[in-house]
């Protein structure tokens, strides 16, 4: 080996920390914006269905919360396609916008140690991804989320085009 290829490999490994490094930082600062997020009392989902003439029904939905400091926050989720729940879908958007920070509580990932409820994606160590609720897979599993992050699940209101559902914390 020259002397030139040796340097070569050697500005290779560490253009390539170097990569890793950032890496790591940007992986890192999304999972403190998610830590970031308010702590809830309590968040009410409204899915309006509205006629789509390629994908059949959609669901639009509003996810209104209420934080333990009593202020209040919205935000929106939709869905369209075909071939999986959209209901699920937008209720998994909502609860990642709201309710991730749960899943980076260690209480909350101790009692999923134990019994982990279907929905709930957690990050492994040394992969570069973050923990968060699943969509697509049924809204009939978000009641077992709910127990499993400390809170309730039940649908309020049901009408021809309208679904409201509520997660309440549990008062400890």
């Amino acid at each position: 080996m020259t002397i030139a290829t040796i340097e070569n490999d050697t500005r290779k490994e560490k253009a390539e920390a170097r990569k890793a490094i950032l890496e790591a930082v940007k992986h890192q600062k999304r999972v403190d914006e998610v830590k970031a997020q308010p702590k809830l009392e309590s968040l009410t989902i409204t899915i309006e269905w509205r006629k789509s003439r390629m994908w059949g029904w959609n669901p639009y939905a509003t996810g209104e919360a209420i934080t333990k400091e009593g202020y209040r926050l919205t935000k929106w989720a939709k869905a369209s396609g075909c071939g999986y729940c959209k209901r699920s879908t937008v209720i998994a958007d909502l609860f990642n916008q709201f309710l991730r920070h749960k899943l980076y509580d260690q209480a909350v990932i101790n009692r999923l140690g134990v019994e982990k409820p279907y929905g709930i994606r957690l990050g492994e160590s040394g992969k570069n991804w973050l923990s968060y609720f699943e969509g697509g897979i049924g809204e009939d599993c978000y009641s077992d989320i709910s127990k499993a992050i400390g809170g309730t699940w039940e649908q309020i209101a049901n009408a021809k085009h309208v679904d409201v559902y509520q997660y309440k914390e549990i008062k400890k």
